[in-house]
């Protein structure tokens, strides 16, 4: 695998050790990454088919309704719920302070 496959552009990559040795050496070279047209930063893809991760995952794989009985079914409407019996009733803190204690229910 190339350094530009792994950069995703142009790489020009300083002389070895070796051949400026042999040579007179020269003023060093810059590193230069990313190509030119006004791109300055370094582009790395890893990944030729990326994942979506969380919520782009589960919008995109959602279950959708195709038949038009789903499509246009309503939300249930319940009857309402039946008055509490007369045992049980809401006590708030400030009422449960001032009343006494209930009594229980004797069986007859």
């Amino acid at each position: 695998m190339s350094v530009s496959a792994i950069f995703g552009s142009r790489v020009v990559l300083p002389p070895s050790s070796a051949a400026v040795a042999t040579k007179a050496i020269a003023p060093p070279q810059r590193l230069a990454v990313g190509g030119g047209h006004g791109s300055t930063g370094l582009v790395i893809e890893c990944s030729s088919r990326p994942q979506k991760k969380g919520t782009k995952h589960h919008m995109k794989t959602r279950p959708r309704k195709t038949r038009l009985s789903d499509i246009r079914r309503a939300p249930t409407n319940y009857p309402p719920l039946p008055p509490l019996p007369s045992e049980w009733s809401l006590v708030s803190d400030a009422t449960a302070a001032a009343a006494p204690p209930p009594q229980p229910v004797q069986p007859e």
